[in-house]
């Protein structure tokens, strides 16, 4: 590299970002690698390479940096799980980044749920959160949920996210 050496480079990316690092270098000593490592990379690749094998380390890198990334992220009122994003600001939904609609209540059953992954609520309790009174006909929730899974899930019948605890309640699962 003209300007920085690759350990450099590595060091100052790393000051910023989180983003995956693979070394390509001639340097193939033991110590050499350690040292990329060591200093923040993801991988270390020596020449000479096979073309392929370069190629399927960066997709590596990419997938896990892309599902570590996406597990769960709250940044600035937007709760993202998974492929599911919940805007608190503009109260939208977005599956895949495509968005859907959803009620009023479905939405604050939904904002619920993915505010606190993997927790699980009973029905009465999802009940008096969202319509802030006792809960004195929680059968409607379950009606709810079935509306989301509809909206959200892949196939609603075998949801990946809004699972049921039997004989306990609901949780949003994080991946």
């Amino acid at each position: 590299m003209p300007v920085l050496d690759g350990a450099c480079a590595t060091m100052k990316i790393r000051e910023k970002s989180t983003v995956p690092i693979i070394m390509l270098s001639a340097k193939s000593e033991d110590m050499d690698k350690i040292l990329g490592l060591n200093i923040g990379a993801d991988d270390y690749v020596t020449k000479p390479f096979n073309p392929l094998e370069l190629i399927a380390r960066v997709n590596s890198n990419i997938r896990r940096y892309m599902s570590y990334s996406s597990i769960v992220t709250k940044k600035e009122n937007v709760i993202t799980i998974g492929s599911i994003e919940l805007n608190d600001d503009s109260k939208e939904v977005s599956v895949d980044g495509e968005s859907i609609k959803t009620t009023p209540l479905e939405y604050k059953i939904l904002h619920l749920l993915m505010s606190n992954p993997n927790k699980v609520f009973s029905i009465q309790e999802i009940y008096e959160k969202v319509w802030e009174e006792p809960a004195y006909n929680a059968d409607t929730v379950t009606v709810h949920i079935r509306r989301i899974r509809e909206k959200i899930e892949i196939d609603p019948k075998n949801p990946k996210y809004l699972k049921v605890v039997w004989g306990i309640g609901y949780k949003f699962e994080k991946q």
